[in-house]
């Protein structure tokens, strides 16, 4: 009779997942927080509807792709990344200028050629998309054109939706 071997097979290793798993979670939370920082530069509002609106997905957009996202409340505040500026005189002192922000903004772009015509005027690449609330009163959107033209910045557009308004 033939003697059964009495040497012992190490059981098979297994692999350790849970550091495979901690990556994973890591990768899911960070993905949530950049998806909400993301989200802050565009405020809830009830834009005016326009017949002719684009989308702005389809539109040409030059050689500067980043806009600067503008909100203006029902109420008058004007939101940037969250953030709340005024430039009207009731509400000094509450909300910081938003031509100071402006200005800082547009210095950190390039300028474009002068004009011949006015060499003095070299206007900022620097891309404005102005999203109002239907109920804002223009004066609230006009202080942000002011804004913007005051510190060299010409390519503006205004938010407006396709959907039909409610009746």
């Amino acid at each position: 009779m033939a003697k059964k071997s009495r040497v012992e097979q190490e059981p098979e290793p297994k692999p350790d997942l849970t550091p495979m798993i901690d990556i994973v979670f890591n990768l899911i939370i960070f993905f949530m927080i950049v998806s909400e920082l993301s989200n802050l530069t565009v405020e809830q509002l009830q834009l005016a509807f326009a017949s002719e609106a684009q989308d702005p997905k389809k539109m040409k957009t030059g050689s500067s792709d980043k806009v600067l996202q503008v909100n203006v409340l029902p109420d008058g505040l004007i939101k940037i990344r969250g953030a709340g500026y005024s430039d009207d005189p009731k509400m000094k002192g509450a909300y910081p200028s938003l031509k100071e922000f402006i200005e800082i903004e547009a210095a950190g772009y390039d300028r474009e050629e002068p004009d011949p015509s006015n060499p003095n005027l070299a206007p900022s690449k620097m891309r404005v998309n102005i999203r109002a609330d239907k109920e804002t009163q223009f004066k609230n959107v006009q202080q942000v054109f002011d804004a913007c033209q005051k510190n060299g910045v010409y390519k503006t557009s205004l938010a407006a939706t396709k959907d039909a308004p409610n009746k």
